[in-house]
């Protein structure tokens, strides 16, 4: 583990933000520019990253896909830090994240609106639902918290509950894993995340199995945690655009390099509101006064 004072110097603060990337170069180099981000958005708390290995008693990516989440926030728990906020590598923020912690300070948790408008359901395999005693109708009602990013106040009970209870069940040896088997190989882990072959499940309504997801939303739902907060958005994802209320952005690499955070930046906030989009409107507009104009013309 990893610690970094963003201010330069350790002012005492009991918040931090938690992320961990171990395995591939590509990751250390995604945990580097979040943390530039950081501390280019003036984040007053700490930095705390795993980008070596995984913390200590955490199972590896077969016993429990994404287990090291919960690790993570255990440890800076034991640290003494208060207000914790899990933001994945590939994540950066691009505004001041004063709005984020003021909600984790208020509600005592913060859990972002899936972009997606997904359930619960989409993305649970048969065995790690009934290892939980939760029927596929009952998951499909159940909104799909996203575990790229949330965060926790421990000075809420509710917060602690929801943590203690998510590192029970991602420890159960099937809800996170998604089968009751083990995992041998990356093919077979690709099969359960995304259900080839009906990997975890013959309903045509399941997508795959999202580990962490799973085990969070669950555990949310028995304690009526509700996802609330629209401060986190997916560059990838069209439909729901950057808005200006967007804090954190969700910027997965898929190749062995990654985007410079001044190109991030650049494209957020320059590029895609001043060329792209008047561009794509220009190009619509004339798209349809060609329609008008071939349907005049046809009559």
């Amino acid at each position: 583990m990893k610690l970094v004072h963003i201010e330069g110097k350790d002012n005492g603060t009991k918040k931090c933000v938690i992320s961990l990337g171990v395995g591939k170069p590509v990751f250390k180099l995604t945990l580097q520019r979040l943390g530039e981000s950081l501390k280019r958005v003036g984040f007053d708390g700490d930095y705390l990253y795993w980008d070596e290995s995984l913390p200590s008693g955490c199972p590896n990516q077969f016993e429990a896909p994404f287990g090291f989440k919960t690790y993570c926030f255990i440890k800076a728990k034991e640290l003494g830090y208060e207000q914790v906020l899990w933001i994945d590598a590939p994540c950066v923020a691009i505004r001041n994240l004063a709005p984020v912690f003021r909600s984790i300070e208020q509600h005592g948790y913060i859990f972002f609106n899936n972009n997606y408008g997904q359930m619960m359901g989409q993305w649970s395999s048969d065995d790690a639902l009934a290892m939980n005693n939760v029927s596929r109708e009952e998951a499909l009602a159940m909104p799909e918290i996203p575990c790229s990013v949330l965060g926790l106040n421990f000075r809420s009970e509710l917060a602690s509950s929801f943590l203690d209870g998510w590192h029970r069940i991602m420890a159960d040896g099937i809800t996170a894993r998604g089968i009751k088997e083990k995992i041998k190989t990356w093919d077979e882990y690709q099969e359960i995340f995304w259900n080839n072959n009906s990997r975890v499940s013959q309903d045509p309504r399941v997508c795959g199995h999202r580990c962490d997801q799973v085990a969070a939303g669950i555990v949310a739902h028995r304690l009526r945690m509700l996802p609330y907060s629209d401060y986190l958005k997916d560059i990838h994802y069209e439909a729901k655009p950057v808005k200006r209320n967007t804090i954190i952005l969700h910027h997965r690499e898929f190749g062995e390099t990654i985007t410079p955070l001044q190109s991030i930046i650049e494209d957020v906030f320059w590029r895609t509101p001043f060329y792209k989009r008047p561009k794509a409107k220009i190009s619509h507009a004339l798209s349809q006064l060609k329609s008008s104009i071939k349907t005049i013309v046809s009559r």
